[in-house]
């Protein structure tokens, strides 16, 4: 029987199934047709507000000629779908889990003390953090690639909201060369002149706030309830738990108000821009 919970683990599922059938080349109509279900029973499983039983899941896979352990992850994804939290391990799967949910998020926060959010990034400025962090050069392309496509969501015909708040030693003390640092700041100024794209800074001189306990993504949705994003070195977590939410809402509400404006935050920006020009 299929469960209505919306879980990390069932918008990952969804996810999933939806990748395998456009890569079996069958639409949702074809799908449930040879399942005995509509098209749009599909699509509910596919965007995770319905989860497919364990069987169901198989019937499913078996039509999209998944097999092996590919198919033994899917369907103890399946059977573990009702979990509120999960913690899904590998890069792959972080980048999976959080592009499902920035695909369906109506607001997104994002708050990050020491790096530019991942949304907001130039390709050179992401490829050095990723070959930094030990992926080859190839890999690096790979994912700064898959990365850029993510950033449909700010301009797509109806873009996302997008809240960044940067920590100000994230600008001051960049982890690449200084002129790719030029170049991702004059990004950063041309993203914040888009209406759904707001850019503040958290000024350095603050003694505590929250951002000190890490960095974190807060997606917002229309019919569907909050969930936040953690990502770690090696694995990310996703938190639905009400509670746990509604704390991460508060310091997302304080870390807005902490930060400064969007006008004082371009004028910074350039500031720190101009510093880091070389001189003649």
């Amino acid at each position: 029987m299929a469960s209505t919970a919306d879980t990390p683990r069932a918008r990952q599922l969804g996810a999933e199934l939806r990748q395998a059938r456009k890569a079996a080349g069958l639409t949702t109509h074809q799908l449930g047709a040879q399942l005995g279900r509509s098209h749009t029973h599909v699509s509910r499983w596919e965007n995770g507000k319905l989860t497919p039983s364990e069987a169901d899941t198989g019937a499913v896979l078996g039509i999209l000629g998944v097999t092996g352990p590919e198919r033994d992850r899917l369907l103890e994804l399946a059977r573990d779908a009702g979990d509120p939290n999960w913690v899904a391990p590998g890069v792959d799967r972080q980048l999976a889990a959080l592009t499902e949910y920035e695909r369906t998020a109506e607001r997104i926060t994002d708050v990050e003390p020491l790096l530019i959010p991942g949304l907001l990034q130039t390709a050179d400025y992401a490829r050095s953090i990723m070959i930094g962090a030990g992926a080859t050069r190839g890999e690096a392309d790979q994912r700064v690639t898959f990365r850029l496509g993510r950033r449909d969501v700010l301009t797509r015909r109806n873009p996302v909201d997008f809240v960044a708040i940067i920590g100000e030693n994230a600008l001051r003390h960049p982890p690449c060369d200084t002129s790719v640092m030029l170049e991702q700041l004059r990004q950063l100024v041309k993203w914040s002149e888009l209406d759904n794209v707001t850019v503040q800074v958290l000024p350095a001189d603050h003694t505590y706030t929250p951002a000190l306990e890490g960095p974190f993504v807060l997606l917002e949705f229309d019919r569907t309830k909050p969930v936040v994003h953690l990502e770690h070195y090696r694995s990310s977590t996703t938190i639905t738990d009400a509670g746990d939410v509604k704390d991460y809402q508060a310091a997302a509400d304080t870390l807005r108000r902490l930060a400064m404006s969007a006008a004082a935050t371009t004028a910074l920006i350039a500031e720190i821009a101009d510093d880091m020009e070389p001189t003649t």
